[in-house]
């Protein structure tokens, strides 16, 4: 550690920020700039600003004094007579003399080393943990020890600019007696400390951006609508106001669902921690969880809602419920936040579109891949939201999906978000509740013993909920592989009909088997997702020509599909076809077939069929969920979706997997003890954020000028070249894209179909995109990213 001069101190002025005038050149008048320390009781500085918002952000995590201490160290190097020299003579406004998280490249001045030095030399034990907020608050919380030079270790003994004295004038460098301590939690483990770490590194970073902000941004400070949220009351109000319009139900299903509703309500009371709620598909779990939800956050203390779920679909639709269930509230209570939203659809608003950055609401709908790569990551932009977490209510919608190569870490990350102390006290405030009609076998046992302890199931009795909400017959044709040609014949013989299989090219050709008639659809990923949601129909008023207004109006629809269609999209067919894939994707086929129970009104069941498809299974995930399946299949002939046959699927597949549930060795980045001092450099957070990714890009975006607005945004991309206008045309162009495998996209660009316009990928061929096939450049080999998970 760099020795720092102890003189006497010396009074003067220290910056934290430049003032910005119109042209937006840093304005000379000194007396405008953001002062680092208070001046004055009433004009705290950034330093006292940010150490009482994170303190308060904190204070969920019972952390109020740890996090005070990191906001007040967190830019001690400002007090260098370097840093001031710098903020004098820089251009940039916004300065603060650290390296860009983006490029890497140095801006000025270090200055998070010196509050990292100073926290370690305070405390010997304490000190090096607290080191590692401060020391990542611009560059991401670094590795503890490595052979880098930008590792906590090696920062620790950086020489650096002297800053003390000025410090010291402005009381800022006093050491706290005692020093604050992380929860005793936090000790338990590596794993245990890195998640309160990243926690209240969370804390800090949201606290230092938004008081930044406030100074260099007002307006955009004042777009983000910090006033106190709408009570949790009122939002609970507008439910049960909502739910009592049905009346008593007077139909079997309508009986089911108000069972599972009384069951939700029943079992909020209970404390918070770790729940289940297994509900087969149509038995109204999306507004029976959030009855749930808020009940149990009113009664325990909690802040906020947080749905989780694998595919942008499904949040599109259950956000738009709770828009229109919360819309007396405002338009900003429920926060969309996933990489395929539309900017320009009329809920997201500037406030929403801040809100996203540190989930300032009260019910919040992510994917899985935002929610559990921000709990691994360590840069500061992906774990500023997560503060947010404690004393939530979390529903992870669709639990089964969890990614089997990620699953231990992801369970550790739940087990930690619930944990409770000795006394049965709570550490983060958080309860977690998996809900699914295929509820995953992640319970701990002898043959699975990184599972989760003390789950309790909400539904008292779901051997009866299911036989009640009955609505599918599911047969198996067996192992036989069933020829394209007889398969086409069988669909095109009834007139609705859906058939997903595993592939894209497995659909395109499928697809062309069947009689061009004006009655078959094709869907898959190799078509933008402006163009699927055109060609499914809006689920209110679908457009004739769409598979929606077929449905509604009892026209012929035979639909080929990849399973995307399972993605919690809204279709009801008599008949479905299904490839042999994992028991839980059979689950969700049969969730698109008598899916609102109309067939049972004529004492008849929707008919689910399960066939070995002509081509091989993709070898990977796919055919090892499929090989699981096939063996449970015959053992549960009589019903393959029962609670009984879903269970003895997931021990199956989770045995035969369990030593790929962390196959990127995850949970190696912390030590299992913290039972030595150097242990403390044992934390790579660093590493950890690179093995943790839930979707492995080998993927290529290509934009597709899909209908006359992607014409118009395509036009509009290729005429710009300014970054910044460049990234706003790219999100309004998510709906846009087509995924294609990196080898593919290469060969296109070579064959000149795909033109590199700076670093966007755009389709240059018209005849290349087909109205009826989507993207259409060579064959596929590979199985392709059907949004089994999406960011």
């Amino acid at each position: 550690m760099s020795p720092q001069k102890d003189n006497q101190p010396v009074s003067r002025p220290c910056y934290a920020h430049t003032a910005t005038q119109a042209n937006g050149s840093p304005d000379p008048d000194r007396a405008k700039w953001q002062p680092l320390a208070a001046c004055t009781p009433q004009a705290p500085g950034h330093l006292d600003a940010v150490a009482a918002l994170a303190a308060d952000f904190a204070s969920a995590l019972g952390a109020a004094d740890w996090a005070r201490f990191a906001g007040l160290w967190h830019d001690l190097g400002k007090f260098s007579d370097a840093f001031q020299n710098y903020l004098s003579s820089a251009t940039d406004p916004d300065a603060d003399g650290e390296s860009d998280p983006a490029t890497g490249r140095a801006r000025g001045p270090d200055h998070s080393t010196a509050g990292a030095q100073h926290a370690a030399g305070a405390d010997p034990l304490l000190g090096p943990l607290l080191a590692y907020l401060i020391a990542g608050h611009h560059a991401g919380l670094p590795n503890g020890r490595d052979e880098s030079q930008t590792c906590l270790e090696v920062r620790l003994r950086k020489t650096i600019e002297p800053w003390l004295d000025h410090a010291r004038a402005a009381g800022c460098a006093e050491i706290p007696a005692p020093f604050p301590r992380p929860p005793g939690r936090a000790f338990t483990s590596g794993y245990a400390m890195g998640f309160f770490l990243r926690l209240s590194f969370s804390a800090l970073v949201d606290a230092d951006h938004l008081d930044t902000e406030a100074f260099m941004s007002p307006a955009r400070t004042a777009a983000r609508r910090l006033q106190p949220l709408p009570p949790l009351a009122d939002l609970k109000r507008l439910l049960d106001a909502r739910l009592a319009r049905f009346g008593p139900p007077t139909t079997p299903v309508n009986r089911a669902r108000a069972a599972v509703l009384d069951a939700c309500r029943a079992a909020a009371v209970q404390t918070p921690g770790l729940f289940s709620l297994t509900v087969p598909t149509g038995g109204g779990k999306t507004l029976a969880s959030l009855a749930f939800a808020l009940e149990h956050a009113l009664r325990h203390g909690m802040e906020r809602v947080i749905y989780v779920l694998p595919f942008t679909s499904i949040i599109e639709q259950n956000a738009a419920v709770f828009r229109d269930l919360f819309a007396p509230l405002g338009v900003d209570l429920v926060l969309e936040h996933h990489s395929n939203l539309d900017p320009d659809a009329a809920h997201r608003t500037p406030a929403a579109r801040l809100a996203s950055e540190n989930w300032h609401a009260r019910v919040i709908v992510t994917t899985n891949v935002q929610f559990f790569e921000s709990l691994h990551s360590n840069r500061p932009s992906a774990c500023r939201r997560l503060h947010r977490l404690a004393r939530s209510v979390i529903i992870l919608d669709e639990a089964q999906t969890l990614p089997v190569t990620l699953l231990r870490p992801c369970l550790r990350a739940l087990e930690e978000l619930t944990a409770t102390t000795p006394d049965g006290r709570a550490v983060y405030g958080s309860s977690i509740v998996l809900c699914t009609a295929t509820q995953p076998a992640i319970t701990r046992r002898a043959d699975f013993p990184s599972g989760l302890d003390g789950v309790r199931e909400i539904i008292p009795d779901r051997a009866t909920l299911f036989a009640d909400l009955a609505r599918v017959r599911v047969t198996d044709l067996g192992r036989m592989p069933l020829p394209d040609v007889e398969l086409a014949a069988r669909l095109a013989a009834h007139p609705r009909v859906l058939c997903i299989v595993n592939t894209r090219r497995h659909a395109a050709a499928l697809y062309q088997l069947l009689p061009a008639d004006g009655a078959r659809f094709h869907l898959s990923a190799l078509m933008c997702p402006e163009h699927r949601a055109t060609l499914l129909g809006d689920p209110r008023e679908p457009a004739p020509g769409t598979i929606r207004h077929a449905l509604r109006h009892g026209l012929p629809c035979r639909v080929i599909a990849t399973q995307l269609i399972e993605a919690g999209v809204d279709v009801d067919f008599p008949v479905v076809y299904r490839a042999l894939a994992g028991l839980d994707s059979i689950a969700q086929a049969a969730g698109r077939c008598n899916r609102e129970g109309r067939l049972n009104e004529q004492g008849l069941l929707g008919e689910t069929y399960v066939f070995q498809p002509e081509a091989s299974i993709p070898a990977g995930f796919l055919r090892q969920s499929a090989d699981s399946a096939a063996e449970i299949l015959p053992v549960h002939a009589a019903d393959p979706l029962s609670p009984a046959a879903v269970e003895a699927y997931f021990r199956l597949h989770y045995w035969r997997n369990e030593r790929q549930t962390d196959a990127k060795s995850v949970l190696d980045c912390f030590p299992s003890r913290l039972a030595r001092p150097e242990d403390l450099f044992g934390l790579r957070f660093k590493d950890c954020a690179e093995r943790f990714r839930i979707i492995e890009s080998a993927y290529e975006s290509v934009i597709v000028p899909y209908g006359q607005r992607g014409r118009e945004l395509v036009a509009e991309l290729r005429a710009t070249y300014a970054p910044s206008e460049q990234n706003a045309l790219a999100r309004r162009l998510q709906r846009f894209v087509v995924q294609i495998p990196a080898a593919q996209a290469r060969a296109a660009l070579g064959r000149g179909l795909v033109q590199l316009h700076e670093r966007f990928l755009v389709l240059d061929d018209d005849g290349a995109y087909s109205a009826e096939l989507g993207l259409q450049l060579a064959t596929e080999r590979g199985y392709d990213p059907e949004l089994l998970i999406t960011a």
